[in-house]
């Protein structure tokens, strides 16, 4: 061999080394393997760099044609049973010849299908700048790779097509911007025996709706033009003609099902009953499994035929919670400044007596993407929600600001560079309605929320002293320059761009203001909203000599789960009890 040559060995050490020397000798091959039971990336030995080469190697180098041959041969060492092995030799493509071994298990229990699969192509990606590469999707022949492509400001999204074969950029389909944010959620859906046409979902024009494409040209239809969301690509029906949706209809907060038409765009709604449904398409596209629940319906199931409308009840749940004592769950709806309705939910204790005053707890979330009151069952909530009101006599509140899902793209991207300050706005609103009430108790007010929602918590209790006498924020963002970048670059920009938006959000600003009761709680290992936001809040209530209350879960992420969940809620619970006087 050459000082040059490289040898690359997959094998194992055993007493067949000198036989398979000899074979591959025999071949006319100058083999000089190194063997170990351990193996290495990489090695030298006399002057010669050796790489050891795994299977997923092997067989992409066979898929790139770069084997002259791939043959095998038998070994027979120490008269043991006859053993076959691979080996290959590389052509020019590689800096000098190479050999490569298998054994026989690793080759032959790969079939031709896996092989292919070892086959890996690079995208040619754009790395000049900073940005994020979304929603990918292939074309139904498999030619094709699609990518939503958004800038580092998340203002400005290319739709790129890439050669699946060559990883090369073919073209970029259509492009969106927006002075807030652009955020494509979907990937493309292909029409039904079409690789050219594909359907899109934008809230370009300030409601998700769909936009049929051709890859072919720019062709370009807006097939829905709804004043409310569209939600989700259920799939198609038997003829192709026709995509089912999911959305909300003119009620934000339900759920239901659609179809419509490909060519002009009309549609029928296939979930008649108020609530919130969740639709399975049946794979011959002939049926939907409608499964239902409303603020007083726990859950009904249903086939219905796509062909004439007949629909059958497979399932009607009972009140699961029938016997227990429990009050009254309605919906509110609140005016907000600019005129919009806002949708509210309000649990009523047991045994409600208008004549009494009654404590409050409000639960908040009031970040994007998120939506708490909803027509199903029990409107929403949870039972903690339910026992609190049922066992404590206390009336539980809560409303979707500004921000939340499901509302069009104005109502949610308000909050654009000022995170917390319409949303306050908003809930402060239904604290005025909660005082206009007779039977509520205005100076017994708290507030809990996790996440964003422990973010609000947070700000409602230190830029509004007075207003509460308790609050537990979980979870709590304290500092948006603390947050994953993408969600938090989106709604707030780059700090260094938005230093008065960042800095007038900022919880450790307010800690001078703490009139009341607070609980900070947290997981241990919050890989979300880490430790280091409730840290550093917490050395600023020490450093302005305010008394805080802390709890951390240990080693819990995120969200408390399993056991420990009923701990948290009873801690929450009987913290508010206990301060909310």
């Amino acid at each position: 061999m050459t000082k040059n040559e490289k040898v690359i060995i997959l094998g194992k050490s055993g007493s067949g080394k000198d036989f398979l020397m000899r074979k591959l000798t025999d071949k006319g091959l100058k083999p000089c393997l190194k063997w170990t039971t351990r193996p290495q990336r990489k090695f030298e030995e006399q002057g010669v760099t050796y790489n050891f080469v795994d299977n997923f190697e092997f067989l992409q180098s066979i898929n790139e044609n770069k084997f002259l041959t791939h043959q095998e041969f038998d070994v027979t060492p120490n008269d043991s049973d006859p053993e076959k092995w691979y080996y290959g030799i590389t052509t020019n493509e590689f800096e000098s010849s190479q050999v490569m071994i298998m054994t026989p298990g690793e080759f032959e229990d790969i079939t031709e299908e896996q092989r292919k699969c070892c086959f890996v192509v690079y995208l040619d990606i754009d790395t000049s700048d900073e940005h994020y590469l979304t929603n990918l999707s292939w074309s139904p022949d498999e030619k094709f790779v699609f990518l939503a492509e958004v800038n580092r400001d998340q203002n400005h999204m290319w739709y790129t097509m890439y050669d699946a074969s060559t990883g090369k950029l073919v073209k970029t389909l259509f492009e969106e911007k927006n002075d807030r944010w652009v955020e494509p959620e979907n990937t493309a859906v292909f029409l039904p025996n079409s690789n050219t046409e594909y359907l899109w979902l934008s809230e370009r024009d300030g409601y998700m709706n769909l936009y049929l494409y051709d890859i072919n040209n720019k062709y370009e239809k807006q097939l829905t033009q709804f004043s409310w969301v569209l939600k989700q690509i259920i799939g198609f029906d038997k003829s192709g003609k026709n995509v089912i949706v999911s959305g909300t209809g003119k009620d934000g907060r339900e759920t239901k099902a659609f179809k419509i038409n490909l060519k002009n765009g009309r549609f029928e709604t296939l979930t008649e009953e108020p609530g919130v449904h969740s639709v399975q398409l049946s794979p011959n596209g002939n049926y939907i499994i409608d499964s239902y629940s409303s603020i007083d319906v726990p859950r009904v199931v249903k086939r219905k035929s796509l062909k004439n409308g007949k629909e059958a009840t497979i399932y009607t749940s009972e009140n699961p919670i029938e016997g227990y004592q429990l009050g009254t769950t309605e919906f509110v709806s609140i005016k907000a400044n600019d005129g919009v309705d806002m949708y509210g939910r309000i649990i009523k204790p047991a045994n409600f007596d208008a004549n009494k005053k009654y404590p409050v707890l409000i639960y908040v979330y009031g970040g994007t993407h998120a939506q708490m009151v909803t027509n199903s069952w029990l409107a929403g909530s949870n039972l903690w929600m339910q026992w609190m009101a049922a066992e404590q006599d206390y009336i539980v509140f809560t409303l979707d600001n500004h921000g939340s899902a499901n509302r069009g793209f104005a109502f949610e991207s308000i909050i654009h560079r000022q995170a917390g300050e319409v949303e306050m706005e908003d809930q402060l609103l239904g604290v005025d309605y909660l005082k206009s009430l007779p039977y509520v108790d205005g100076n017994r007010l708290a507030v809990h929320g996790w996440s964003y929602g422990g973010f609000m918590a947070n700000s409602l209790m230190l830029r509004h002293p007075g207003v509460f006498t308790t609050a537990v924020a979980g979870g709590p963002v304290t500092d948006w320059k603390y947050y994953e970048i993408m969600y938090g670059e989106r709604y707030m920009d780059r700090w260094q761009d938005n230093e008065e938006g960042f800095e007038k959000s900022r919880v450790h600003n307010y800690v001078e203001n703490l009139d009341g009761k607070l609980l900070e709680i947290i997981g241990s290992v919050d890989p979300v909203v880490v430790p280091q936001h409730t840290m550093s809040l917490l050395k600023a209530f020490v450093d302005a000599k305010k008394q805080v209350d802390f709890l951390s879960y240990p080693m819990h992420p995120h969200n408390v789960r399993g056991l420990d969940r009923a701990h948290l809620m009873k801690k929450v619970l009987d913290y508010v009890i206990l301060n909310n006087q």
